[in-house]
């Protein structure tokens, strides 16, 4: 069992051994292959319509009580089993990474952020890790997202946004990838205010910058990613982590997007599709027919001049959207 100096419970426990890659690779056996995010929301329905309830109710366990438990075959009980035997090999590699200051949740712990528990519901993703303060994740948040390659008038666009979000004290929510992620994240630090970077490529090796370790240590940046920490990056995980920069932010912003291509363009479909969050566009006549073909689609334009003339950029965005349902409360399933 993962000892508990980790601060995960006991269902979170169990979660961790069910679905991260944490641990694989370290035992002499062949290895049970982590359960996918479809593969456990099933499996946690199964768990809370049986009389076992909770995620916990399956330690100790054998494969055979699993089964008649859950209804589930041999195969997928053995699965079950042979995952939740991993205790012992990722309680020492959490050591290792809390060693480094890197941290877990998962959706089973109290813990883990309530907005993107709450916004993305089944699409959240079992297990986070993250470094730095996590009460960053309760303040106000806007997305900025955008292309790699920005042009410089985008470019400063994301930057005073993320300017405007630190006079506002309004956390700014992106990727951490080249060109617009960073340089509006980078303009909310500068400002003296506070950044979420929902990483795609290896948190292990993005702590280790100078800069980032200062603004960790301030307490005004942290950074979250739903994969193993040394997980190198692939256009994959990007497309996935898309869904949480949706997720962990109240209002989000287009700066630049292509025409139905790319990781921006996808996400901002998706979540103006998912109604994850009101999504704003960038407008004005130096955009390019990505951003024109969002708005018409649906998000809400923000022209240049607008943003020269909000001093509250959260107050300025409820006024222009239409206010948004309550979210419902996900349990751990």
């Amino acid at each position: 069992m993962i000892d508990a100096a980790t601060n995960l419970s006991e269902d979170g426990a169990v979660l961790l051994m069910l679905c991260s890659h944490l641990g694989v690779g370290n035992r002499d056996e062949p290895e049970a292959a982590p359960l996918t995010l479809r593969e456990w929301n099933s499996l946690a329905k199964k768990i809370g319509d049986s009389e076992i309830k909770h995620p916990r109710g399956l330690l100790g366990m054998t494969a055979l009580q699993i089964s008649q438990r859950l209804d589930t075959t041999a195969t997928e009980a053995d699965r079950i089993a042979n995952l939740l035997n991993r205790g012992g090999s990722i309680a020492l590699e959490l050591e290792q990474l809390g060693a480094a200051g890197i941290w877990c949740v998962t959706r089973a712990d109290e813990s883990y952020p309530a907005r993107i528990r709450n916004t993305l519901k089944h699409q959240a993703p079992p297990v986070l890790f993250g470094a730095g303060d996590a009460t960053i994740l309760d303040r106000s948040a806007i997305g900025i997202v955008g292309s790699r390659n920005i042009a410089e008038s985008g470019a400063n666009f994301a930057r005073r946004l993320g300017e405007s979000c630190a006079r506002s004290s309004v956390a700014v929510v992106s990727g951490g990838a080249r060109g617009t992620d960073r340089i509006a994240m980078q303009g909310a630090l500068d400002a003296g205010g506070f950044s979420v970077g929902i990483l795609a490529d290896t948190l292990t090796r993005t702590i280790r910058q100078p800069d980032v370790r200062n603004f960790i240590a301030d307490g005004r940046l942290i950074l979250l990613t739903p994969y193993r920490p040394d997980n190198g990056f692939s256009i994959g995980a990007a497309m996935g982590r898309n869904k949480i920069i949706y997720g962990a932010s109240d209002f989000s912003v287009v700066v630049s997007s292509e025409v139905k291509k790319g990781g921006t363009w996808a996400g901002a479909i998706e979540t103006l599709t998912a109604g994850w969050c009101p999504l704003f566009v960038r407008s004005g006549k130096d955009v390019g027919p990505g951003n024109e073909e969002l708005i018409s689609r649906g998000g809400h334009a923000f022209s240049d001049a607008a943003l020269e003339q909000i001093d509250d950029v959260i107050g300025w965005m409820k006024q222009n959207v239409v206010r948004q349902p309550e979210q419902e409360v996900l349990a751990f399933a």
